[in-house]
């Protein structure tokens, strides 16, 4: 089974998040996020069958719930799009116990340097005069809550990329 650590979105945020990616659809090609599919991945554990030992760690987690903000769009090698996120040191601080806690099971979980994003498309092309200040004006204009850590399965259904959430922990 495929399976991320995820902090998952209200509605009222996917809605927001999904606007700024139907205005950047104007201007662009590239295989676009379902709405139901958008949050920020904390940690990417890859392929494994160990989800029980992994809800375990991750029920041991106590941290306080926060808030950050949504903030900019940009692209990783001109091939992702994404909308980022305000420097925030509670985030970056619940990134790094969620990946000691699945590297204390013995588990490899990516180690790429932790630049929170919200994935808006793969494979992006954008046009010429693509509008990314623009898109970027088109994000939720208030903090996004995290009050809670998600365990996620990624899987292809009749070549549709669904993202499942299996098992979540609220934060204190």
């Amino acid at each position: 089974m495929r399976l991320f650590t995820a902090i998952c979105f209200d509605e009222e945020t996917k809605n927001a998040l999904f606007a700024a990616q139907n205005f950047a659809k104007n201007f662009s090609e590239g295989n676009f996020s379902e709405k139901e599919n958008l949050h920020l991945t904390l940690v990417f554990i890859g392929e494994t069958e160990r989800t029980e030992e992994i809800k375990s760690a991750l029920s041991k987690i106590e941290f306080p719930t926060f808030s950050f903000k949504i903030s900019g769009t940009g692209t990783f090698e001109k091939k992702i799009f994404w909308a980022g996120t305000e420097e925030n040191e509670n985030l970056e601080n619940l990134q790094k116990e969620v990946f000691e806690k699945l590297k204390s099971l013995g588990l490899e979980p990516e180690e790429r340097e932790f630049v929170p994003h919200i994935t808006l498309a793969r494979k992006f092309k954008p046009g010429e005069n693509f509008p990314f200040g623009e898109t970027g004006k088109l994000l939720p204009e208030k903090a996004v809550f995290a009050n809670r850590i998600s365990l996620m399965k990624s899987e292809r259904i009749e070549g549709v990329l669904r993202y499942t959430e299996i098992y979540s922990r609220n934060l204190l």
